[in-house]
């Protein structure tokens, strides 16, 4: 399954696109966008938040799951980049194919 997240991100004045999914493929990347990969599993990103997402895997690789929720380790599943999108940038507009509810805070 395809995940597609589009956002603006206001302390950069830039939007942004996030696209996931065990399909992506090569013929995926626009211009403008670069590959992140984090512990085998790769996702698109525009340039901007690529970079983001590189800095907080280098020196702050945690997110939480929620407002007060848990941090947990920053991975690049649906549900944990979605939470890092959430309460790191912030700035989502649409979600597509949104993954569900988190199983690990469902109650």
């Amino acid at each position: 399954m395809r995940v597609l997240v589009t956002g603006f991100d206001d302390r950069t004045g830039q939007g942004y696109v996030v696209r996931t999914g065990s399909d992506l493929a090569a013929g995926d990347r626009e211009e403008g966008t670069r590959e992140v990969t984090h512990e085998g599993v790769t996702v698109l990103l525009t340039d901007g938040l690529a970079l983001l997402l590189d800095d907080a895997l280098a020196h702050r690789p945690v997110t939480r799951l929620g407002w007060g929720g848990p941090e947990v380790p920053l991975t690049l599943d649906d549900h944990t980049l979605l939470a890092w999108l959430t309460e790191s940038v912030g700035g989502i507009v649409t979600v597509s194919n949104d993954p569900g509810p988190d199983p690990r805070t469902a109650r």
